[in-house]
């Protein structure tokens, strides 16, 4: 059976970037999501997974930050875009009888997402649990259509 050596190099380097993903725990360049255009995330960010839900009266962001404290998550709402963007800092020491152990870790999260809707981000709330964050954003009047008389 003859292989497509061109298919055969397309598939060593989905494997390739998708080893370097999992080992950087993000995307360098990542896709703007709804934006059209290419959004450029530093590379030691990493994206946190999240879900955009859109009822009659709100839309709701639901992301997963596991282990940031409450007061180092940034949130910015930019006309139809919510900006996520968090900090993760950790240190260990242990000392014992002829044992020492230093730890330091840090982690970013960023990410930027496209609400479905205008929302009134003055009247936004947010909560911080077990590592969830919801932002629940209050849709905006829909503009009134107006008709105009042509004389």
């Amino acid at each position: 059976m003859w292989l497509d050596p061109f298919e055969e190099m397309r598939r060593i380097e989905e494997r390739m970037n998708r080893l370097f993903r999992e080992f950087w725990g993000g995307r360098h360049l990542a896709l703007g999501e709804d934006i059209g255009r290419h959004a450029l995330v530093p590379f030691e960010y990493r994206e946190p997974y999240a879900d955009v839900q859109e009822t009659d009266k709100e839309v709701i962001v639901t992301a997963e930050i596991p282990g940031v404290e409450k007061g180092d998550i940034k949130l910015r709402v930019h006309d139809s875009t919510l900006e996520i963007s968090a900090e993760k800092k950790q240190e260990t020491e242990e000392r014992k009888k002829g044992y020492y152990l230093a730890e330091r870790s840090y982690n970013k999260f960023y990410k930027v997402l496209t609400l479905p809707a205008k929302v009134l981000s003055e009247k936004a709330k947010a909560t911080y649990k077990n590592g969830v964050l919801e932002v629940r954003l209050p849709k905006a009047e829909p503009e009134k259509r107006t008709t105009i008389k042509v004389e």
